[in-house]
């Protein structure tokens, strides 16, 4: 009887460090809110739907600044 190969897992290379949740009831005139939050401590709360409009465009444009990111290094050569 042969021995099982050991399996060599790779260590994690992509870690969540910021997220975006947004509740949506599904009737338009229930009311929409938004959080946004990064492990770096940037953190923003949005409560009506152009509120919530903005804080997407602003989470997204964390990433550009955000400490905790290296964009330059998660690009495709």
């Amino acid at each position: 009887m042969t021995q099982p190969t050991p399996i060599r897992r790779e260590p994690a290379t992509r870690q969540a460090v910021r997220w975006l949740q947004i509740v949506a009831p599904p009737t338009f005139r229930a009311p929409v809110s938004a959080r946004s939050w990064c492990q770096c401590g940037w953190e923003r709360t949005a409560s009506d739907r152009s509120a919530v409009l903005a804080l997407i465009d602003a989470h997204t444009a964390h990433a550009a600044v955000c400490p905790l990111l290296d964009l330059e290094g998660n690009k495709a050569a």
